[in-house]
């Protein structure tokens, strides 16, 4: 029988566990609405630098407004949300919105 060493065995447990959780972290992004375009579900958001964010809402993607289910079409220009993303290739895909609008 091949006997490894304890910090080998702990090093490959902490490798499988990081490897497994790796996909189901996401990304957080924060800004205002510059544009929707709900028939090609797609929004673009403007960070606090100034940069332009184009996404696409995954299938599943939930919006929140004041707590409140939503539609992505419920979402106006200038209103702050807080997007939860994925990126995918070269694109960004919205998992979760959630806006406050006063």
């Amino acid at each position: 029988m091949i006997r490894l060493p304890m910090w080998l065995l702990v090093v490959l447990a902490l490798a499988l566990v990081v490897s497994l959780a790796a996909p189901v972290l996401a990304d957080e992004a924060r800004g205002k609405i510059k544009s929707v375009n709900a028939d090609k579900n797609e929004f673009v958001v403007t960070d606090s630098n100034d940069k332009d964010w184009t996404f696409q809402m995954d299938p599943d993607a939930k919006v929140q407004l004041n707590n409140q289910d939503k539609k992505l079409s419920d979402l106006k220009k200038g209103d702050e949300i807080r997007v939860t993303y994925q990126k995918k290739g070269e694109k960004l895909v919205a998992t979760q919105i959630r806006c406050e609008r006063k």
